[in-house]
């Protein structure tokens, strides 16, 4: 039988449920996060290696899986259009200042340019 531990959220009905912890030092992690902020661990009894690994793979595809990493914002897509506008103006520069011979990007910004 195998012991296993998560946090639990009680003030947050809208957390995500937490994995399943089996190994130590995770477990004591917990337990030390729990006591900091005031939340609760609760423990659950796995027949077999086979459950726990079920149940984990069932928070994780239910909670986890279908939320992308992150979400970039439309003030972070603005910005970040005009960073790479800059850094190839600065590259675009760069080759002309050290007269390098222009790359194929540069020939084809000064095509757009011209038309």
């Amino acid at each position: 039988m195998l012991h296993a531990y998560r946090l639990v959220y009680p003030d947050s009905p809208h957390a995500p449920e937490m994995l399943w912890e089996w190994e130590e030092p995770y477990i004591q992690m917990l337990i030390e996060n729990a006591r900091i902020f005031h939340r609760k661990v609760v423990q659950r009894y796995f027949l077999t290696w086979d459950d726990l690994a079920q149940e984990n793979r069932r928070i994780w595809d239910t909670y986890y899986a279908p939320r992308p990493l992150y979400q970039l914002s439309e003030t972070w897509r603005v910005w970040l259009d005009e960073y790479r506008e800059i850094v190839r103006d600065v590259q675009d520069m760069l080759g002309e200042h050290s007269g390098c011979i222009l790359t194929d990007r540069c020939r084809a910004r000064q095509t757009i340019e011209r038309g």
